[in-house]
């Protein structure tokens, strides 16, 4: 039996991680522990501020459930990339075994660049029900779900570690290779 603890109390993110958790590691038993966490972060993050939103929620969690094998936490934000906007979930994985952490970023989609300063006044919640919007899949379509999002990054932050362990005959770093591939393709 596998034991996680999970920086939220979201069904829709507790059901995405646990989605993840199975496929990737093909754990059928699992212990889920969840509780609310504080990211330390603004309301509506922005950049690195995600990624640090989601490591606060994983100091927390850790005081919260010792021997853990897990500690999964999760934040949603907006990145700019080429003077564009997008929303994504990054999900922050501590693997009490490897003492790693390990990273993972679901797609993301563009938000109108004319909308950030409302966005960043009010946040993309408040911005979205004011355009009629209260839930994801209202936008992007049923298999684009908050859930979805979330397990994505939770199986590439999981699929990360496996990569770290791989031995490879080119004498190439596969950590690197993966990094390489993720952002330009390759």
């Amino acid at each position: 039996m596998v034991k996680v603890a999970i920086a939220t109390k979201s069904a829709e993110k507790i059901a995405g991680i646990k989605e993840a958790i199975h496929r990737t590691l093909n754990e059928t038993e699992l212990e889920l522990n969840f509780k609310e966490t504080k990211s330390g972060v603004s309301s509506q993050p922005f950049g690195e501020e995600t990624y640090q939103g989601a490591w606060n929620r994983i100091q927390d969690i850790k005081q919260n459930f010792p021997n853990m094998d897990f500690y999964v936490s999760c934040e949603a934000g907006i990145e700019k990339i080429f003077n564009q906007y997008f929303n994504v979930q990054v999900v922050c994985i501590y693997n009490s075994k490897s003492k790693k952490f390990l990273w993972g970023k679901s797609s993301g989609w563009m938000i109108p660049s004319k909308d950030i300063d409302t966005i960043r006044k009010e946040s993309l919640d408040i911005y979205l029900r004011k355009k009629g919007i209260n839930r994801i899949e209202e936008l992007l379509g049923k298999n684009n779900s908050r859930e979805a999002f979330v397990a994505q990054a939770t199986e590439i932050a999981l699929a990360s570690e496996k990569l770290q362990r791989l031995k490879n005959n080119w004498g190439l770093n596969p950590q690197l290779f993966f990094y390489n591939t993720l952002l330009v393709g390759i």
